[in-house]
């Protein structure tokens, strides 16, 4: 009798209890693919990255079973193993699923501390611009350190010419189709280095796309130059673009190639932080 008392306590703590849903007996499910995503899901900001051996404890798999799930997620690019230390890391094909998650709040933050090394190492003001429904629109800025600060774009402006460095960035790293639908618009002349003629925009996009940075000369507003290089997604397509902005006066030719190579190697760090590989 007791025995039995025992057997039904024992039945109803086992029906009580929260069944993880990794222990689910689920005729449905893969085993071989839960078992994968267990693995992925070991990697997170505290702990990025593993070892065989480290992964199999904790996972209280057997070595062969884990070898081969942390290859097949290798082959399939969800992880790299590093050569120098033989730890494994989140690799690029993860980037198409975050990139659905990082807002454009999210990139704003990312990019601020690119912003401010710009800043440092040049004492010119720095933004960061996005592409929002055909426009590009200033979305944070780091002001220059000196007292006089040139009067650039202030937040959230939208720009919808090409004389802009940023507007132009974005524009070379289009595909054809789309620089060619932009080119066919009308551009209004802002100044007189404005570019408004098609085939003299089509030659400087393509200077552009070569080049990886865009330059405004004075040609959107009097006074006020910029550069820009372009923030690429995984796919090559453009994110955003970085600049650094600055009266005339200390935009000399002289500066222009070093402030060029900074916004550049700006530019393709931030790429390369969200995933770019190119």
């Amino acid at each position: 009798m007791a025995g039995r008392v025992r057997k039904q306590e024992s039945q109803a703590a086992v029906e009580e209890a929260p069944t993880s849903r990794l222990d689910v007996d689920d005729g449905v499910l893969i085993g071989s693919v839960s078992k994968a995503l267990r693995l992925f899901s070991l990697f997170s900001a505290e702990h990025p990255a593993w070892s065989l051996q480290d992964m199999r404890r904790t996972l209280g798999l057997s070595k062969t079973m884990t070898y081969r799930l942390a290859r097949t997620l290798e082959y399939e690019g969800f992880i790299v193993l590093s050569q120098d230390t033989g730890l494994y890391h989140v690799g690029p094909s993860v980037v198409p699923c975050v990139s659905l998650i990082y807002s454009r709040a999210e990139l704003t933050r990312i990019a601020r501390p690119y912003l401010a090394e710009l800043v440092e190492k040049t004492e010119e003001s720095a933004v960061l611009a996005l592409e929002i429904y055909d426009a590009i629109v200033v979305v944070d800025q780091v002001p220059t350190p000196h007292f006089f600060k040139p009067p650039h774009p202030p937040l959230w402006l939208v720009v919808d010419n090409l004389a802009n460095a940023c507007a132009k960035v974005m524009a070379a790293f289009k595909s054809q189709t789309e620089r060619e639908r932009l080119l066919a618009r009308p551009y209004e002349k802002l100044t007189d280095a404005t570019i408004t003629d098609p085939e003299a925009l089509r030659a400087e996009l393509k200077k552009v796309r070569r080049d990886g940075v865009a330059f405004d000369l004075e040609e959107q507003n009097r006074g006020l130059c910029s550069v820009a290089a372009p923030v690429l997604a995984h796919d090559g397509s453009p994110l955003a673009s970085i600049a650094i902005i600055a009266p005339s006066e200390r935009f000399a030719p002289k500066v222009r190639p070093r402030y060029a190579q900074l916004t550049k190697e700006a530019g393709d760090s931030l790429s390369r932080y969200l995933g770019f590989t190119g």
